[in-house]
């Protein structure tokens, strides 16, 4: 199984790199941004450290494992790919990993090309953070999926995502301090963990529960409501 999910993973890297607007909105946009906010944080010396990385990494798993696996399951089931492949000796779990497996690899080179700017003196907060973060990405992208009939719609049907997302950074960078209803938003959490990098001695555990939780509750919702193939 293993030799067939890399066989799908470099397939799907390879639809990809034949996508001009993907690899734009996958690979180019994500980094153009997140340097730009690290530039808008070195001039008005706001958001600095911690902060700025937590904000680059929201706006790649925004547009990478996001918004670019909702794009990918959506295109892939109205080709019927995703039918064809669920007649295969993969599992539906197999198949969402190989689909999202590219997109996870390129956020995990992203942010080491954003954060050589402005390395951060702890590396294992930043390490989960990015992994945890990628996991509720596609999770969430799975989910969204459910509720996107055609790639040219996932523009629209990932937008309330995106703003739970960074929406949820900008909150958090605003109040200081996180509760347990904030951490309900998705970029609360990966906000939080990620400033552990840079501030030793704060907990992990409140938002990696919050991340874990909202992992599992969107693969319970998409598992409910994915659609393999389109709708007569």
């Amino acid at each position: 199984m293993t030799g067939r999910l890399i066989v799908l993973a470099a397939a799907e890297l390879t639809l990809l790199r034949r996508s001009p607007l993907a690899v734009v909105n996958a690979l180019l946009l994500p980094l153009a941004l997140g340097i730009g906010w690290l530039l808008l944080a070195e001039s008005t010396g706001k958001g600095t450290g911690g902060d700025t990385t937590a904000m680059q990494l929201l706006m790649l798993l925004s547009f990478t494992p996001y918004a670019g696996v909702t794009t990918a399951l959506a295109a892939r089931r109205a080709d019927l790919v995703l039918k064809r492949l669920r007649t295969t000796a993969l599992p539906p779990l197999a198949v969402i990993t190989g689909l999202a497996a590219p997109y996870a690899v390129l956020t995990a080179g992203q942010i080491a090309v954003l954060t050589a700017f402005h390395p951060p003196p702890r590396w294992w907060p930043l390490l989960v953070t990015t992994g945890a973060g990628t996991l509720l990405a596609v999770a969430m992208a799975f989910a969204t999926a459910a509720f996107t009939p055609a790639p040219e719609l996932a523009q629209l049907t990932t937008t309330p995502g995106v703003l739970a997302l960074f929406g949820g950074g900008i909150w958090l960078l605003h109040t200081g301090e996180a509760t347990w209803p904030m951490r309900a938003v998705p970029g609360v959490a990966v906000t939080e963990l990620a400033r552990g990098a840079w501030q030793d001695g704060t907990p992990a555990w409140p938002a990696l529960t919050a991340m874990a939780v909202l992992t599992v509750l969107a693969v319970a919702l998409a598992a409910r409501v994915f659609r393999w193939e389109p709708r007569r």
